[in-house]
């Protein structure tokens, strides 16, 4: 079996809870170099990881190490000269999302892809997600008839309130940052990937929170002012009066709502914000006499963020496309930059990309 060597760059909080122990675990994956600006970091989580190099610049850490696959977890705004650099150095890649913050430069990548015959992969992984593969099923099936209108919630009450981190969280409220750019991809994600490409999108946002307090970690007590908004919300047409509303703010301190629900006329599929149960789904089919929610509920296993490596790594020893497309990500990136348009205008934007 082969073992395919991997180089990290970002070496942030989803990298070491997340990626590095996670491809650990892999037969056929090793990762064999980790960056970050911060030496200190890069060297403790080479250490710690077991990685035999570690660096402080990707330009020298793509001209010494020998590895195959890039592994992009470093921060949004540093996405897309790291993937481009990395390309163009011949490496397939994984980018933690979103793998640019405009429809231009996820071009160029996609470009310079296809001229060097490599495969990219495009997180966030929802489209391979047990749960959401199974709701794409049932949509696709006609269980719960023609789809009305889908409702995606992604917010939470901001980096800096509901995780610990020892990086201070600053740069999420300077532009490249923001709850769209963080938090609507993965709301727009699912939604298309449920519903295919939408049409149009129509959108709300601002500021709504002018200062932010670290509430944890070693920048506790830290005062943030924003510089981009944490409060956006965003209506997507996908045609036949099929509609897709997502929030994605750093507004929302708790809920119990659910996270996603599509209403079809013949019912409803909610997912729950539970451990136990990935969603329940409501039947109102005439045809059949039944009405009521279905017993058992639906449970399905949960997977590890690191599957959009290992589908990457699939991809190539089978020569196919990875599930998670790179064209798929450039349609949410188009709806996230005309996103901040209709906000600042006031109108609906046509949406040109599809997947």
């Amino acid at each position: 079996m082969k073992k395919w060597k991997i180089g990290l760059v970002g070496c942030g909080t989803i990298a070491y809870y997340n990626y590095l122990p996670e491809i650990k675990e892999m037969p056929n994956a090793e990762v064999i170099a980790v960056c970050d600006i911060i030496p200190e970091r890069a060297k403790r989580y080479a250490e710690e990881f077991n990685v035999r190099e570690w660096y402080t610049d990707i330009d020298e850490m793509l001209k010494k190490s020998d590895f195959e696959i890039l592994v992009d977890t470093a921060v949004i705004p540093a996405h897309f000269q790291i993937n481009l650099k990395a390309l163009q150095a011949g490496k397939h890649l994984y980018s933690q999302k979103p793998i640019t913050t405009t429809v231009k430069e996820c071009e160029i990548l996609i470009d310079e892809a296809r001229r060097r015959n490599l495969k990219i992969s495009a997180s966030p992984i929802h489209m391979l997600r047990p749960d959401i593969i199974e709701a794409k099923r049932l949509i696709e099936s006609g269980m719960i008839g023609k789809i009305s209108f889908a409702r995606c919630s992604v917010s939470h009450g901001g980096p800096e309130y509901f995780q610990f981190r020892d990086v201070d969280p600053t740069w999420f409220y300077k532009p490249g940052g923001g709850s769209l750019l963080d938090l609507g991809v993965h709301g727009l994600h699912i939604l298309t990937g449920l519903l295919g490409p939408a049409k149009r999108v129509t959108a709300v946002s601002g500021i709504s929170e002018k200062k932010r307090v670290a509430r944890s970690g070693r920048f506790d007590g830290k005062e943030i002012v924003p510089m981009v908004d944490d409060n956006t919300l965003l209506l997507l047409d996908f045609g036949e009066a099929t509609f897709g509303i997502v929030d994605c703010t750093y507004c929302v301190k708790a809920s119990k709502s659910p996270s996603l629900e599509i209403f079809g006329s013949k019912g409803t599929i909610t997912f729950l914000q539970s451990k136990e149960t990935s969603f329940m789904i409501f039947i109102d089919d005439i045809e059949r006499n039944v009405r009521g929610w279905m017993d058992p509920t639906v449970n399905l296993p949960r997977i590890k963020q690191s599957c959009g490596v290992k589908d990457l790594i699939d991809a190539i020893e089978q020569d196919r496309e990875p599930v998670l497309r790179v064209e798929h990500a450039l349609h949410v990136i188009e709806i996230t930059g005309k996103t901040v348009l209709s906000a600042r205008e006031g109108k609906t934007f046509e949406l040109e990309t599809v997947f």
